[in-house]
């Protein structure tokens, strides 16, 4: 590929700043008038993104050793459709057996329940935690947080901008809340860049942050 792919990380924390862990980005290198991230994920091949994925999977137990830090790393869905990626990524996860998190991007659809919830069972049992993310945007609504067995659900900043000029927005995230409890599972919520918002949403019950206010993105050579 022509794009130059670099890992970031960024710290995730509780209201306090305190760091819980961090989750690992990829970046392309400069290239005006290039895709976006987003793009760049749709556009090459599922063992391409395996490749990634994997390499991030070693980063991140690197980083645990060093920092006794846990790391989330991203994996597109099209993992799901492919029982040669299902079994590099279980490999990669056996391979390192650190603390991990595993977030499932919204750029397409999750399969079926029942084709991938064995398989996130069997990625559990290996002590890997399973986030799903960008909540509130894209192709990840209510219903795939009901079906699916995620521990963590990662609500997009589209949900929570503007809370005030849109007060609405906050009692929806209040009621957001209020299921992720009555369903046991935790939350962190992305893009918080003020302090403002930070308060308002501290003020409904949320405690795990990622956004500006507390950490920009940074090369992960700062971790290693």
């Amino acid at each position: 590929m022509p794009e130059m792919v670099e890992t970031y990380y960024q710290n995730i924390v509780g209201a306090d700043g305190t760091i819980l862990k961090r989750e690992l980005l990829t970046r392309l290198g400069p290239n005006p008038g290039g895709p976006s991230v987003e793009e760049f994920f749709l556009k090459i091949s599922p063992e391409k993104s395996m490749e990634i994925t994997v390499n991030q999977i070693e980063i991140a137990a690197r980083v645990y050793e060093n920092s006794g830090t846990a790391c989330s790393v991203n994996v597109d869905n099209c993992t799901w459709l492919d029982d040669r990626l299902k079994e590099l990524l279980i490999e990669a996860v056996n391979r390192y057996a650190t603390p991990l998190v595993l977030e499932f991007t919204e750029l397409r659809p999750m399969p079926p329940p029942d084709e991938i919830n064995a398989v996130l069972l069997d990625l559990k049992r290996h002590g890997v935690k399973l986030a799903l993310d960008d909540f509130g945007t894209g192709l990840n609504g209510i219903s795939v947080f009901a079906d699916y067995d995620f521990d963590i659900v990662k609500i997009d900043r589209k949900l929570t901008l503007g809370l005030q000029e849109r007060p609405q927005k906050l009692q929806v995230l209040a009621h957001v809340l209020d299921l992720l409890n009555l369903l046991g599972k935790d939350h962190v919520v992305e893009g918080v860049e003020d302090d403002a918002h930070l308060k308002a949403l501290v003020g409904v019950g949320f405690t795990t942050f990622q956004g500006f206010v507390f950490h920009r993105p940074a090369p992960v050579e700062e971790l290693l």
